[in-house]
C-alpha cells in the first residue's frame, strides 16, 4: 500500500465530481480495499458539500496514508471559523458533517491556516477496518 501525500487538491462548487472521481482514484491507487474505500469516499464528499454550502464556497482538500492511517483534510474559505468551533460537536443541521463522523468513527474540526476558516478532519485505521 502506497503511503504518504495521496491527493491535494483546491475545489468550488463546480469541481465537486471531479473532486469525488480524484479522491476515489487517489484511494483505488494507494490500495485501500473497497469498502473502506466507498464509505470514506462519501465522508470526504460530505465535508466538502458542507464547505461549499456554509464555509465560502470553496476550499481545499488533502488526503494521506500515514502509519496506517487514511486522513482526509478540507480547509474551507470562510471568513473566521464555523460556529460549531465553540459549539462542540456537530448538532442541528449539520448532516454532512454528523454523517462524516458516523462514516469513518471521527471527525475533527479546528481552525484554518492563520484562524481563517475552519478545517474538518477524518480518519480511519486501516487495520481496524480491514476484510
Amino acid at each position: 500500500m502506497s503511503e504518504g501525500h495521496l491527493l491535494h487538491l483546491d475545489f468550488g462548487r463546480a469541481d465537486l465530481p471531479l473532486m469525488r472521481l480524484l479522491v476515489a482514484e487517489c484511494l483505488l491507487r494507494a490500495g485501500v480495499n473497497d469498502r473502506v474505500r466507498r464509505t470514506f469516499l462519501q465522508a470526504a464528499l460530505e465535508i466538502a458539500c458542507t464547505v461549499v454550502v456554509h464555509g465560502g464556497g470553496s476550499g481545499n482538500l488533502v488526503v494521506r496514508l500515514a502509519d496506517g492511517t487514511l486522513r482526509c483534510e478540507v480547509t474551507d474559505q470562510g471568513t473566521g471559523p464555523h460556529p460549531l468551533l465553540s459549539q462542540g460537536p456537530p448538532t442541528g443541521g449539520n448532516h454532512g458533517l454528523r454523517l462524516a463522523e458516523a462514516l469513518t468513527g471521527r471527525l475533527e474540526l479546528r481552525p484554518g491556516p492563520g484562524g481563517r476558516g475552519t478545517t474538518a478532519a477524518v480518519a480511519v485505521r486501516l487495520e481496524d477496518v480491514s476484510n
